[in-house]
């Protein structure tokens, strides 16, 4: 049976995120838990990669806003894990150039945008983006999709995908979890096919 992990952003998931809503719908699954004010790559990686461990069943894993972040970082990190993964759905990811090592932009010396933008994604993946997402702007965000080499789908103007912005509950989100997602040696077939002419 498919385990679905829940991987929260920054503040976690409320019992009225749409992440939590969907938790109570699957009969599998679990969620990452993190220091929600404190977001720390490495340490946020490191839970993760405990999480992934310890699930005996391929996973599926859901991720908002940092959690997209970590999700992606800690497979880049540790690709053995990849195997593990039967699909990577990301929803509005935070943008990676608002974070740095010492957990926001504003606090480090660097941000995350060169780390991020380097990062190929291995594993069956899919983002969801909004065009008024104030924690990444679209055109940001297609650009780090066409980095990853992933496909994506524009919701239209949904904010962050949070409680904010109306979310709550997400049954569309199901869609994705069921549909098929490309592998990324098919993503990459499809990237060097030849123009018909």
């Amino acid at each position: 049976m498919t385990h679905h992990l829940i991987v929260p952003g920054v503040g976690g998931s409320d019992s009225n995120h749409w992440q939590s809503w969907l938790q109570r719908h699957l009969k599998n699954s679990s969620r990452v838990e993190q220091q929600w004010d404190r977001p720390i790559l490495t340490e946020w990686i490191k839970r993760w990669v405990q999480m992934v461990n310890h699930i005996q069943t391929p996973i599926e894993v859901v991720a908002h806003s940092f959690g997209c972040l970590t999700s992606i970082a800690a497979l880049a990190q540790h690709p053995e894990l990849a195997d593990k993964i039967s699909k990577l759905i990301l929803v509005a990811p935070a943008n990676p150039a608002r974070f740095g090592e010492a957990g926001f932009a504003q606090n480090s010396s660097k941000t995350y945008q060169d780390f991020f933008a380097k990062i190929r994604i291995q594993v069956p993946a899919l983002m969801l983006m909004s065009e008024n997402d104030a924690w990444f702007a679209i055109d940001d965000a297609r650009q780090a999709a066409a980095q990853w080499q992933i496909p994506s789908i524009n919701l239209g103007q949904v904010g962050h995908i949070n409680v904010a912005s109306g979310f709550g509950p997400f049954p569309e989100i199901f869609d994705y979890l069921e549909a098929d997602l490309p592998t990324a040696e098919a993503r990459m077939r499809k990237l060097t096919q030849p123009l018909s002419s």
